[in-house]
Protein backbone atom coordinates (compact mmCIF):
# COMPACT_ATOMS: atom_id res chain seq x y z
CA UNK A 1 0.00 0.00 0.00
CA UNK A 2 1.66 3.43 -0.94
CA UNK A 3 1.89 6.26 2.25
CA UNK A 4 -1.53 7.15 3.41
CA UNK A 5 -2.66 10.47 3.66
CA UNK A 6 -1.95 12.37 7.38
CA UNK A 7 -4.03 11.33 9.43
CA UNK A 8 -5.12 8.04 8.49
CA UNK A 9 -2.91 4.72 9.67
CA UNK A 10 -3.63 1.47 9.34
CA UNK A 11 -5.18 -0.24 11.75
CA UNK A 12 -5.54 -4.37 10.47
CA UNK A 13 -7.95 -6.91 12.01
CA UNK A 14 -8.83 -10.12 10.65
CA UNK A 15 -12.13 -10.04 12.50
CA UNK A 16 -13.62 -7.97 15.36
CA UNK A 17 -15.86 -8.82 18.52
CA UNK A 18 -18.10 -6.59 19.81
CA UNK A 19 -18.48 -5.07 23.33
CA UNK A 20 -21.35 -6.97 24.76
CA UNK A 21 -19.15 -10.32 23.19
CA UNK A 22 -22.60 -11.94 21.24
CA UNK A 23 -20.82 -12.16 17.68
CA UNK A 24 -17.48 -12.14 15.96
CA UNK A 25 -17.64 -10.07 12.40
CA UNK A 26 -14.55 -11.26 9.63
CA UNK A 27 -13.10 -8.55 8.12
CA UNK A 28 -10.27 -7.67 5.73
CA UNK A 29 -7.62 -6.71 7.73
CA UNK A 30 -5.89 -4.77 4.95
CA UNK A 31 -9.37 -2.51 4.77
CA UNK A 32 -9.15 -1.74 8.39
CA UNK A 33 -7.93 1.70 9.19
CA UNK A 34 -7.49 4.27 11.97
CA UNK A 35 -7.93 7.85 11.53
CA UNK A 36 -6.04 10.27 13.80
CA UNK A 37 -5.38 13.33 14.46
CA UNK A 38 -3.92 15.31 11.13
CA UNK A 39 -0.63 16.50 12.01
CA UNK A 40 -1.51 20.56 11.01
CA UNK A 41 0.71 23.48 11.49
CA UNK A 42 0.00 25.88 14.42
CA UNK A 43 -1.65 29.07 14.62
CA UNK A 44 0.20 32.12 16.65
CA UNK A 45 -1.65 31.30 19.84
CA UNK A 46 -0.17 27.64 20.00
CA UNK A 47 -3.35 25.93 19.31
CA UNK A 48 -3.16 23.60 16.43
CA UNK A 49 -5.33 25.18 13.09
CA UNK A 50 -8.99 23.05 13.87
CA UNK A 51 -10.06 24.18 10.64
CA UNK A 52 -6.89 22.46 8.92
CA UNK A 53 -7.14 19.32 10.66
CA UNK A 54 -10.78 19.60 10.11
CA UNK A 55 -10.28 19.45 6.13
CA UNK A 56 -7.90 17.31 6.10
CA UNK A 57 -9.87 14.87 8.20
CA UNK A 58 -12.65 15.23 5.67
CA UNK A 59 -10.38 14.52 2.48
CA UNK A 60 -9.31 11.12 4.51
CA UNK A 61 -13.08 10.08 4.47
CA UNK A 62 -13.08 11.14 0.44
CA UNK A 63 -9.62 8.83 0.30
CA UNK A 64 -11.02 5.71 2.39
CA UNK A 65 -14.05 5.86 -0.29
CA UNK A 66 -11.60 6.24 -3.04
CA UNK A 67 -10.20 3.18 -1.86
CA UNK A 68 -13.47 1.14 -1.11
CA UNK A 69 -14.72 1.90 -4.55
CA UNK A 70 -10.94 0.77 -6.29
CA UNK A 71 -10.44 -2.47 -3.97
CA UNK A 72 -14.50 -3.35 -3.91
CA UNK A 73 -14.60 -3.42 -0.68
CA UNK A 74 -17.45 -2.33 2.02
CA UNK A 75 -16.70 0.29 4.83
CA UNK A 76 -18.11 1.44 7.95
CA UNK A 77 -17.12 3.72 10.33
CA UNK A 78 -16.63 2.31 14.10
CA UNK A 79 -17.52 4.19 17.31
CA UNK A 80 -17.67 2.62 20.22
CA UNK A 81 -18.75 -0.99 18.93
CA UNK A 82 -21.69 -0.81 20.91
CA UNK A 83 -24.31 -2.53 19.30
CA UNK A 84 -25.76 -6.28 19.76
CA UNK A 85 -26.39 -6.58 16.28
CA UNK A 86 -24.27 -6.13 12.94
CA UNK A 87 -26.25 -3.16 11.50
CA UNK A 88 -23.33 -0.65 11.61
CA UNK A 89 -20.44 -3.55 10.34
CA UNK A 90 -19.12 -4.40 7.53
CA UNK A 91 -17.47 -8.18 6.20
CA UNK A 92 -14.86 -5.44 4.42
CA UNK A 93 -13.35 -2.85 6.72
CA UNK A 94 -13.79 -1.13 9.37
CA UNK A 95 -12.58 2.44 9.99
CA UNK A 96 -12.10 4.10 13.95
CA UNK A 97 -13.37 7.25 14.20
CA UNK A 98 -12.74 7.68 17.85
CA UNK A 99 -9.97 9.93 17.98
CA UNK A 100 -12.51 12.54 15.78
CA UNK A 101 -13.74 14.63 19.09
CA UNK A 102 -13.59 18.23 17.73
CA UNK A 103 -16.42 20.12 19.49
CA UNK A 104 -17.16 23.75 19.82
CA UNK A 105 -19.76 26.26 20.24
CA UNK A 106 -21.34 28.33 17.72
CA UNK A 107 -21.04 31.94 17.09
CA UNK A 108 -23.77 33.76 16.26
CA UNK A 109 -23.10 34.63 12.73
CA UNK A 110 -22.82 30.89 11.87
CA UNK A 111 -26.64 30.91 12.39
CA UNK A 112 -29.35 31.16 9.88
CA UNK A 113 -31.35 34.24 11.01
CA UNK A 114 -34.68 31.78 10.77
CA UNK A 115 -33.02 29.73 13.34
CA UNK A 116 -36.20 30.25 16.07
CA UNK A 117 -33.20 29.83 19.34
CA UNK A 118 -30.52 31.17 20.77
CA UNK A 119 -27.21 30.69 19.35
CA UNK A 120 -25.61 29.29 22.31
CA UNK A 121 -28.19 26.28 22.41
CA UNK A 122 -26.24 25.17 19.07
CA UNK A 123 -23.33 22.95 19.64
CA UNK A 124 -20.90 20.99 16.49
CA UNK A 125 -19.19 17.77 17.33
CA UNK A 126 -17.44 15.60 14.94
CA UNK A 127 -18.45 12.12 15.08
CA UNK A 128 -15.67 10.25 17.70
CA UNK A 129 -16.83 12.23 20.52
CA UNK A 130 -18.22 10.18 22.94
CA UNK A 131 -21.77 11.68 24.94
CA UNK A 132 -20.24 11.15 28.00
CA UNK A 133 -17.08 13.30 26.96
CA UNK A 134 -19.98 15.73 25.64
CA UNK A 135 -21.63 16.16 28.21
CA UNK A 136 -19.05 16.41 30.74
CA UNK A 137 -17.30 19.12 28.68
CA UNK A 138 -20.89 20.97 28.01
CA UNK A 139 -21.39 20.93 31.90
CA UNK A 140 -18.14 22.66 32.56
CA UNK A 141 -19.50 25.20 30.39
CA UNK A 142 -22.89 25.75 31.82
CA UNK A 143 -24.72 23.40 29.51
CA UNK A 144 -26.12 19.93 28.49
CA UNK A 145 -27.74 17.54 26.20
CA UNK A 146 -30.94 17.67 25.75
CA UNK A 147 -31.43 13.79 25.60
CA UNK A 148 -29.01 10.39 26.35
CA UNK A 149 -29.10 6.73 26.70
CA UNK A 150 -28.65 4.69 29.65
CA UNK A 151 -25.13 3.97 29.00
CA UNK A 152 -22.96 6.70 27.64
CA UNK A 153 -19.55 5.28 26.35
CA UNK A 154 -21.28 5.16 22.82
CA UNK A 155 -20.02 7.75 20.02
CA UNK A 156 -22.48 10.40 19.09
CA UNK A 157 -22.72 9.12 15.73
CA UNK A 158 -23.04 5.56 16.02
CA UNK A 159 -25.86 6.53 19.06
CA UNK A 160 -27.78 8.83 16.53
CA UNK A 161 -27.48 6.51 14.15
CA UNK A 162 -28.75 3.33 15.26
CA UNK A 163 -31.82 4.95 17.75
CA UNK A 164 -30.41 5.13 21.31
CA UNK A 165 -33.77 6.38 23.02
CA UNK A 166 -33.51 6.97 26.61
CA UNK A 167 -36.61 8.07 28.30
CA UNK A 168 -37.70 11.50 28.00
CA UNK A 169 -40.98 11.02 27.03
CA UNK A 170 -41.13 14.75 25.81
CA UNK A 171 -38.41 15.57 24.36
CA UNK A 172 -37.27 12.38 22.33
CA UNK A 173 -34.09 10.15 21.74
CA UNK A 174 -31.11 11.41 20.86
CA UNK A 175 -31.26 11.78 17.35
CA UNK A 176 -33.96 13.99 17.84
CA UNK A 177 -31.36 16.35 19.26
CA UNK A 178 -29.40 16.46 16.01
CA UNK A 179 -30.78 19.77 13.84
CA UNK A 180 -27.92 19.12 10.99
CA UNK A 181 -25.14 16.70 9.56
CA UNK A 182 -22.11 16.87 7.78
CA UNK A 183 -21.76 13.52 5.54
CA UNK A 184 -19.20 12.77 3.32
CA UNK A 185 -21.09 10.97 0.33
CA UNK A 186 -18.18 10.46 -2.29
CA UNK A 187 -14.51 10.45 -3.16
CA UNK A 188 -14.97 14.13 -4.28
CA UNK A 189 -18.41 14.68 -2.61
CA UNK A 190 -19.28 16.14 0.92
CA UNK A 191 -22.75 17.70 1.94
CA UNK A 192 -24.44 19.51 4.86
CA UNK A 193 -28.01 18.34 5.43
CA UNK A 194 -30.22 20.19 7.70
CA UNK A 195 -34.60 20.31 7.58
CA UNK A 196 -35.59 22.93 5.14
CA UNK A 197 -38.82 23.02 7.91
CA UNK A 198 -36.04 24.21 10.25
CA UNK A 199 -32.80 26.35 9.01
CA UNK A 200 -30.12 26.69 11.52
CA UNK A 201 -26.60 26.83 9.89
CA UNK A 202 -25.52 30.09 8.14
CA UNK A 203 -23.00 30.06 5.40
CA UNK A 204 -20.29 31.49 7.95
CA UNK A 205 -20.42 27.66 9.23
CA UNK A 206 -20.24 25.46 6.32
CA UNK A 207 -17.82 27.58 4.86
CA UNK A 208 -15.69 26.78 7.59
CA UNK A 209 -16.52 23.44 7.52
CA UNK A 210 -15.47 23.65 3.85
CA UNK A 211 -19.28 22.43 2.70
CA UNK A 212 -20.08 23.44 -0.84
CA UNK A 213 -23.33 21.54 -1.64
CA UNK A 214 -25.93 22.92 1.39
CA UNK A 215 -29.21 20.36 1.14
CA UNK A 216 -32.09 21.49 3.12
CA UNK A 217 -34.64 18.95 2.51
CA UNK A 218 -36.74 17.22 5.57
CA UNK A 219 -37.32 14.09 3.75
CA UNK A 220 -33.60 13.81 3.49
CA UNK A 221 -32.56 14.72 6.97
CA UNK A 222 -35.29 12.58 8.05
CA UNK A 223 -34.14 9.86 6.21
CA UNK A 224 -29.84 10.15 6.63
CA UNK A 225 -30.30 10.64 10.69
CA UNK A 226 -30.89 7.05 11.37
CA UNK A 227 -29.12 5.38 8.85
CA UNK A 228 -26.54 3.32 10.41
CA UNK A 229 -24.30 4.85 8.09
CA UNK A 230 -25.40 3.52 5.13
CA UNK A 231 -25.75 6.92 3.99
CA UNK A 232 -21.52 8.17 4.07
CA UNK A 233 -19.30 9.11 6.56
CA UNK A 234 -20.90 11.28 8.59
CA UNK A 235 -18.00 13.54 9.97
CA UNK A 236 -19.44 15.67 12.01
CA UNK A 237 -23.29 16.62 13.65
CA UNK A 238 -25.20 20.11 14.96
CA UNK A 239 -27.06 19.25 18.09
CA UNK A 240 -28.90 21.14 20.17
CA UNK A 241 -28.15 21.84 23.75
CA UNK A 242 -29.97 23.51 27.05
CA UNK A 243 -28.53 25.35 29.66
CA UNK A 244 -27.56 22.82 32.64
CA UNK A 245 -30.15 21.52 34.60
CA UNK A 246 -31.01 18.67 37.41
CA UNK A 247 -32.85 15.72 37.37
CA UNK A 248 -34.64 15.00 40.37
CA UNK A 249 -35.23 11.70 41.26
CA UNK A 250 -39.19 10.55 41.98
CA UNK A 251 -38.61 7.01 43.09
CA UNK A 252 -40.06 3.33 44.38
CA UNK A 253 -39.21 0.28 44.60
CA UNK A 254 -42.44 -1.09 44.81
CA UNK A 255 -45.43 1.15 42.88
CA UNK A 256 -48.78 -1.10 42.72
CA UNK A 257 -49.63 -1.95 38.97
CA UNK A 258 -53.37 -0.43 39.77
CA UNK A 259 -55.15 1.78 37.34
CA UNK A 260 -53.09 5.06 38.38
CA UNK A 261 -50.06 3.46 36.78
CA UNK A 262 -51.43 2.20 34.11
CA UNK A 263 -52.71 5.35 33.50
CA UNK A 264 -49.11 7.24 33.79
CA UNK A 265 -48.11 4.27 30.84
CA UNK A 266 -50.81 5.04 28.21
CA UNK A 267 -51.51 8.76 28.80
CA UNK A 268 -48.72 10.42 31.11
CA UNK A 269 -50.68 11.39 33.53
CA UNK A 270 -48.70 11.10 36.74
CA UNK A 271 -51.56 12.31 38.84
CA UNK A 272 -51.99 8.18 40.07
CA UNK A 273 -48.70 7.93 41.25
CA UNK A 274 -48.58 11.35 43.55
CA UNK A 275 -49.01 9.50 47.01
CA UNK A 276 -46.81 6.87 45.80
CA UNK A 277 -43.60 8.66 44.32
CA UNK A 278 -44.23 11.63 46.51
CA UNK A 279 -44.75 13.97 43.32
CA UNK A 280 -44.00 17.56 43.43
CA UNK A 281 -46.52 20.15 41.65
CA UNK A 282 -45.99 20.78 38.44
CA UNK A 283 -44.65 24.00 37.70
CA UNK A 284 -43.14 25.84 34.11
CA UNK A 285 -39.62 25.23 35.57
CA UNK A 286 -40.36 22.15 37.29
CA UNK A 287 -41.45 19.07 35.42
CA UNK A 288 -41.81 15.15 34.61
CA UNK A 289 -39.02 14.69 32.15
CA UNK A 290 -38.03 10.76 32.70
CA UNK A 291 -40.44 7.72 32.78
CA UNK A 292 -39.77 4.29 33.35
CA UNK A 293 -40.56 0.86 34.75
CA UNK A 294 -39.02 -1.64 35.87
CA UNK A 295 -40.41 -5.42 35.85
CA UNK A 296 -39.44 -8.81 37.22
CA UNK A 297 -41.73 -10.74 34.75
CA UNK A 298 -40.73 -13.51 36.83
CA UNK A 299 -42.91 -11.94 39.67
CA UNK A 300 -44.95 -9.34 39.01
CA UNK A 301 -48.92 -9.01 39.62
CA UNK A 302 -50.60 -7.79 37.42
CA UNK A 303 -53.71 -7.67 39.51
CA UNK A 304 -52.37 -4.26 41.59
CA UNK A 305 -52.98 -6.02 44.86
CA UNK A 306 -49.51 -7.73 45.96
CA UNK A 307 -46.93 -4.69 46.76
CA UNK A 308 -44.22 -7.28 47.41
CA UNK A 309 -44.70 -8.34 43.37
CA UNK A 310 -44.92 -4.54 42.23
CA UNK A 311 -42.51 -2.90 40.01
CA UNK A 312 -39.96 -0.56 40.61
CA UNK A 313 -41.18 3.12 38.80
CA UNK A 314 -38.83 6.02 38.25
CA UNK A 315 -39.74 9.39 37.36
CA UNK A 316 -37.40 12.18 37.02
CA UNK A 317 -38.29 15.76 37.17
CA UNK A 318 -36.19 18.23 34.96
CA UNK A 319 -35.17 21.81 36.88
CA UNK A 320 -32.54 24.91 36.76
CA UNK A 321 -29.37 24.15 38.60
CA UNK A 322 -28.63 24.98 41.68
CA UNK A 323 -25.73 24.07 43.77
CA UNK A 324 -26.85 22.54 46.32
CA UNK A 325 -28.66 19.33 45.42
CA UNK A 326 -28.75 16.62 46.83
CA UNK A 327 -26.40 14.06 44.91
CA UNK A 328 -26.73 10.59 44.42
CA UNK A 329 -24.13 8.78 46.60
CA UNK A 330 -21.53 6.27 45.26
CA UNK A 331 -23.34 2.68 44.54
CA UNK A 332 -22.23 -0.22 46.74
CA UNK A 333 -23.42 -3.59 46.73
CA UNK A 334 -26.06 -5.29 44.02
CA UNK A 335 -26.72 -1.62 42.84
CA UNK A 336 -26.54 -1.06 38.80
CA UNK A 337 -27.85 2.38 37.92
CA UNK A 338 -30.62 3.17 35.21
CA UNK A 339 -29.55 0.53 33.00
CA UNK A 340 -31.54 -2.94 33.29
CA UNK A 341 -28.42 -4.65 31.37
CA UNK A 342 -26.67 -4.26 35.17
CA UNK A 343 -28.98 -6.45 36.79
CA UNK A 344 -27.86 -9.63 34.42
CA UNK A 345 -24.37 -8.21 34.78
CA UNK A 346 -24.89 -9.02 38.65
CA UNK A 347 -26.35 -12.53 37.55
CA UNK A 348 -22.81 -13.26 35.46
CA UNK A 349 -21.07 -11.65 37.97
CA UNK A 350 -22.38 -14.19 40.29
CA UNK A 351 -22.82 -17.41 38.85
CA UNK A 352 -20.57 -16.60 35.43
CA UNK A 353 -22.25 -17.94 32.26
CA UNK A 354 -25.23 -19.34 33.79
CA UNK A 355 -27.24 -22.22 32.68
CA UNK A 356 -30.05 -20.01 31.17
CA UNK A 357 -32.63 -22.07 33.54
CA UNK A 358 -31.26 -20.78 36.89
CA UNK A 359 -31.20 -17.03 36.14
CA UNK A 360 -35.24 -16.57 36.54
CA UNK A 361 -34.47 -17.83 40.40
CA UNK A 362 -31.75 -15.49 40.50
CA UNK A 363 -33.12 -12.17 39.37
CA UNK A 364 -35.63 -12.80 42.23
CA UNK A 365 -33.02 -12.94 44.49
CA UNK A 366 -31.34 -9.90 43.19
CA UNK A 367 -33.88 -8.27 42.12
CA UNK A 368 -35.61 -5.86 45.49
CA UNK A 369 -31.68 -5.00 46.48
CA UNK A 370 -30.04 -4.55 43.42
CA UNK A 371 -32.01 -1.57 42.47
CA UNK A 372 -30.68 1.65 43.31
CA UNK A 373 -32.77 3.57 46.41
CA UNK A 374 -31.91 6.80 45.00
CA UNK A 375 -35.48 8.71 45.66
CA UNK A 376 -34.45 11.89 46.73
CA UNK A 377 -31.21 12.76 44.91
CA UNK A 378 -30.55 14.95 42.00
CA UNK A 379 -27.79 14.82 39.61
CA UNK A 380 -27.23 16.49 36.21
CA UNK A 381 -27.15 14.71 33.09
CA UNK A 382 -23.53 12.94 33.60
CA UNK A 383 -23.84 12.31 36.81
CA UNK A 384 -27.47 10.72 36.11
CA UNK A 385 -26.48 8.78 33.40
CA UNK A 386 -22.81 7.67 33.51
CA UNK A 387 -22.74 4.02 34.21
CA UNK A 388 -20.70 3.05 30.46
CA UNK A 389 -19.31 -0.31 32.00
CA UNK A 390 -20.68 -3.90 30.14
CA UNK A 391 -20.07 -7.34 30.89
CA UNK A 392 -20.19 -9.63 27.92
CA UNK A 393 -22.66 -12.44 27.12
CA UNK A 394 -25.24 -10.27 27.67
CA UNK A 395 -28.19 -9.99 25.41
CA UNK A 396 -30.71 -7.32 24.41
CA UNK A 397 -33.65 -6.57 22.57
CA UNK A 398 -35.95 -3.42 22.58
CA UNK A 399 -39.59 -3.29 20.98
CA UNK A 400 -40.97 -0.12 20.34
CA UNK A 401 -44.73 0.08 20.75
CA UNK A 402 -47.41 3.09 20.68
CA UNK A 403 -47.44 3.97 24.62
CA UNK A 404 -51.64 3.09 24.21
CA UNK A 405 -50.85 -0.40 23.81
CA UNK A 406 -47.96 -0.87 26.41
CA UNK A 407 -50.31 -2.41 29.40
CA UNK A 408 -51.72 -4.96 26.87
CA UNK A 409 -48.20 -5.69 25.60
CA UNK A 410 -46.72 -6.15 29.47
CA UNK A 411 -49.65 -8.95 29.87
CA UNK A 412 -48.39 -10.73 26.93
CA UNK A 413 -45.01 -11.01 28.14
CA UNK A 414 -45.61 -11.54 31.84
CA UNK A 415 -48.12 -14.91 30.39
CA UNK A 416 -45.67 -15.67 27.64
CA UNK A 417 -43.33 -16.10 30.65
CA UNK A 418 -45.07 -18.23 32.58
CA UNK A 419 -45.25 -20.59 29.30
CA UNK A 420 -41.26 -19.91 28.25
CA UNK A 421 -39.19 -18.92 31.29
CA UNK A 422 -36.94 -15.68 29.98
CA UNK A 423 -33.58 -15.34 31.61
CA UNK A 424 -33.91 -12.19 32.40
CA UNK A 425 -35.73 -9.05 33.53
CA UNK A 426 -37.78 -6.04 31.51
CA UNK A 427 -38.46 -2.56 31.34
CA UNK A 428 -40.43 0.28 29.95
CA UNK A 429 -39.29 3.54 28.58
CA UNK A 430 -41.45 6.17 27.40
CA UNK A 431 -39.82 8.45 24.48
CA UNK A 432 -41.35 10.96 22.37
CA UNK A 433 -41.64 10.12 19.04
CA UNK A 434 -39.26 11.24 16.44
CA UNK A 435 -39.66 12.70 12.60
CA UNK A 436 -36.95 9.85 11.28
CA UNK A 437 -37.82 7.95 8.44
CA UNK A 438 -37.24 4.81 9.81
CA UNK A 439 -36.92 5.79 13.88
CA UNK A 440 -38.09 3.05 15.71
CA UNK A 441 -39.43 5.47 18.59
CA UNK A 442 -42.20 6.05 15.68
CA UNK A 443 -45.53 6.44 17.48
CA UNK A 444 -46.09 10.09 19.16
CA UNK A 445 -44.98 8.68 22.58
CA UNK A 446 -42.93 5.31 21.94
CA UNK A 447 -42.66 2.43 24.69
CA UNK A 448 -39.65 0.75 24.47
CA UNK A 449 -39.95 -2.37 25.98
CA UNK A 450 -36.33 -3.65 26.83
CA UNK A 451 -35.75 -7.34 27.49
CA UNK A 452 -32.00 -7.71 29.20
CA UNK A 453 -31.02 -11.66 29.53
CA UNK A 454 -28.05 -13.66 29.46
CA UNK A 455 -26.57 -14.59 25.72
CA UNK A 456 -28.06 -17.90 25.13
CA UNK A 457 -30.31 -20.16 22.47
CA UNK A 458 -33.60 -19.83 25.42
CA UNK A 459 -32.90 -15.92 25.16
CA UNK A 460 -32.92 -15.40 21.74
CA UNK A 461 -36.17 -18.07 21.32
CA UNK A 462 -37.69 -15.99 23.89
CA UNK A 463 -37.08 -13.00 21.56
CA UNK A 464 -38.73 -14.34 19.14
CA UNK A 465 -41.85 -15.65 20.45
CA UNK A 466 -42.45 -12.05 21.68
CA UNK A 467 -42.34 -10.82 18.26
CA UNK A 468 -44.93 -13.80 17.11
CA UNK A 469 -47.07 -12.82 19.97
CA UNK A 470 -47.42 -9.56 18.86
CA UNK A 471 -48.07 -10.05 15.18
CA UNK A 472 -50.25 -12.98 16.53
CA UNK A 473 -52.93 -10.59 18.48
CA UNK A 474 -52.20 -7.64 15.76
CA UNK A 475 -50.13 -5.18 18.20
CA UNK A 476 -47.78 -3.45 15.96
CA UNK A 477 -44.25 -2.89 16.90
CA UNK A 478 -40.75 -2.03 15.96
CA UNK A 479 -37.22 -2.95 16.78
CA UNK A 480 -34.37 -1.39 17.75
CA UNK A 481 -31.79 -1.03 14.95
CA UNK A 482 -28.80 -1.38 17.73
CA UNK A 483 -30.51 -4.41 19.87
CA UNK A 484 -31.47 -8.27 19.04
CA UNK A 485 -33.63 -8.23 16.08
CA UNK A 486 -32.15 -10.79 13.85
CA UNK A 487 -36.44 -11.66 12.76
CA UNK A 488 -35.74 -8.29 10.25
CA UNK A 489 -36.53 -9.11 6.46
CA UNK A 490 -37.55 -6.91 4.18
CA UNK A 491 -41.31 -7.75 4.31
CA UNK A 492 -40.97 -7.55 7.89
CA UNK A 493 -39.85 -3.86 7.80
CA UNK A 494 -41.97 -3.12 5.48
CA UNK A 495 -44.77 -4.20 7.66
CA UNK A 496 -43.88 -2.52 10.73
CA UNK A 497 -42.84 1.08 9.07
CA UNK A 498 -45.14 0.77 6.19
CA UNK A 499 -44.18 0.86 2.38
CA UNK A 500 -44.04 4.47 2.15
CA UNK A 501 -41.72 5.07 4.86
CA UNK A 502 -39.24 2.42 2.98
CA UNK A 503 -39.34 3.80 0.08
CA UNK A 504 -39.08 7.47 1.14
CA UNK A 505 -35.72 6.22 3.22
CA UNK A 506 -34.40 4.40 -0.17
CA UNK A 507 -34.83 7.34 -2.25
CA UNK A 508 -33.31 9.31 0.07
CA UNK A 509 -30.19 7.23 0.08
CA UNK A 510 -30.16 6.93 -4.01
CA UNK A 511 -30.43 10.95 -4.05
CA UNK A 512 -27.05 11.04 -1.36
CA UNK A 513 -25.40 7.97 -3.02
CA UNK A 514 -26.11 8.29 -6.81
CA UNK A 515 -23.11 6.31 -8.00
CA UNK A 516 -23.56 2.65 -7.62
CA UNK A 517 -20.17 1.76 -6.77
CA UNK A 518 -20.47 4.45 -3.74
CA UNK A 519 -23.21 2.20 -2.92
CA UNK A 520 -21.63 -0.82 -2.65
CA UNK A 521 -19.17 0.76 -0.25
CA UNK A 522 -21.70 1.81 2.46
CA UNK A 523 -23.80 -1.91 1.99
CA UNK A 524 -23.52 -4.63 4.10
CA UNK A 525 -25.25 -7.94 5.11
CA UNK A 526 -27.93 -6.89 7.69
CA UNK A 527 -28.99 -3.86 5.08
CA UNK A 528 -29.53 -7.37 1.98
CA UNK A 529 -31.27 -8.94 4.18
CA UNK A 530 -33.66 -5.99 5.08
CA UNK A 531 -33.85 -5.10 1.75
CA UNK A 532 -32.35 -1.46 2.21
CA UNK A 533 -29.71 -2.49 -0.13
CA UNK A 534 -32.42 -2.28 -3.09
CA UNK A 535 -32.85 0.23 -6.05
CA UNK A 536 -36.60 2.42 -5.38
CA UNK A 537 -36.75 2.53 -9.08
CA UNK A 538 -36.65 -1.52 -9.20
CA UNK A 539 -39.35 -1.99 -6.70
CA UNK A 540 -42.71 -3.35 -8.01
CA UNK A 541 -45.34 -0.44 -7.92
Amino acid sequence: MSQLPNGLAAHPMAQLENRHENFVQPLIASACFRLTIPDVPSLPSGQPDAYAMYQQTTANFQWLIAYGIEHQVRLRALGSNWSFTKVGYSDGGIIDTTALQLSFGLQASMVAPAYPRRAEDLWFTQCGSTIIGLEDRLERQGKSLRASGASNGQTIAGATSTGTHGAAFGTGAVHDTVVGLHLVCGSDRHVWLERASYPVASAALTDWLGVTEVLRDDELFNAAVVSFGSFGFIHGMLLEIEDKFLLEDYSAKRVLYDAGLQRAMTQQDFSGLTAALHLPPVTPTHWPWHFQLIVNVHQIDLSGTDAERAPYVRIYYHTPFRPDYPRHADPTGYTYGDDTMGIINVVLDTIGNAVPALVPALVNKLYPIALEDTNGTAGTMSETFGNTNIRGKAASAAIGLNALDSPRVLAEIVALNAEHHFPGIAALRYVKGTQATLGFTRWPVTCVLELDGIESDLTHAFFQKCWDRLEAVGIPYTLHWGKINFNLTAPRLRQLYGAAAVESWLQARFQLLPDAATRAVFTNQFMENCGLDQDPAALPA
